[in-house]
C-alpha cells in the first residue's frame, strides 16, 4: 500500500490506486459534465504512469482521514515541451470544496515539480471559470495566453496559466 501522509485536518493526499476508480470517476463527472474522462481514462493512465521511465506524471487522491471517503483527485504528467509538467486535472466533489483539499492538491504538485526540479507547471481552464483562474493566481500562477475552440459544450476557449518552478 502507498505511504500516506496527512495534510490536513480531516484528509491525507495519497497515491491514486484502481479501486479509487470509481469513486474517481464519480467526482469527474460532478464536475465536468459531458467532459468528464470515463473511469477507463483514469486506469489507462495508472498504467501508462506505473510503467513509464524516466517516470512520466502522478495521480493523487483526497482521502477522508475517519471515513476513507474519497473527496477529489488531482494528476500531473510531463509535458513534450523540455520537461515542462501540466497539470491534467484537479477536482474536488462539490459537496467538499472551499475546505483546502485544493489548495492541498497545489502544494502537492508544486513540491513533486519542484523536487524532479521541473522549470514550469502549467494548466488549462475555462476562459469563463473566473473563480478558478482567481484561485490559481492566488496560488502564484498568471495567465500566459489562451487555446481557442479547446472546450466544448459550451464551445469555449482554454485560458493558458502557469508557474515558474526554477
Amino acid at each position: 500500500m502507498a505511504a500516506m501522509k496527512r495534510t490536513r485536518p480531516g484528509f491525507r493526499i495519497r497515491i491514486m490506486d484502481v479501486p479509487d476508480l470509481p469513486h474517481v470517476a464519480a467526482i469527474e463527472g460532478e464536475c465536468f459534465n459531458s467532459e468528464a474522462w470515463p473511469a477507463q481514462t483514469f486506469r489507462d493512465l495508472l498504467v501508462a504512469f506505473a510503467d513509464a521511465r524516466p517516470p512520466r506524471g502522478t495521480l493523487w487522491v483526497a482521502e477522508d482521514s475517519t471515513t476513507h471517503e474519497i473527496l477529489g483527485y488531482a494528476g500531473v504528467e510531463v509535458s513534450a515541451l523540455g520537461g515542462e509538467m501540466d497539470i491534467i486535472n484537479i477536482a474536488v466533489a462539490p459537496a467538499r470544496r472551499r475546505r483546502g483539499i485544493g489548495r492541498a492538491f497545489l502544494d502537492r504538485i508544486v513540491r513533486h515539480c519542484r523536487n524532479a526540479q521541473v522549470p514550469l507547471l502549467w494548466l488549462r481552464v475555462r476562459t469563463s471559470n473566473t473563480d478558478a483562474q482567481t484561485f490559481y493566481r492566488q496560488m502564484g500562477f498568471e495567465a500566459r495566453g489562451q487555446f481557442h475552440a479547446y472546450y466544448v459544450d459550451p464551445d469555449e476557449p482554454a485560458t493558458i496559466m502557469a508557474m515558474n518552478m526554477l
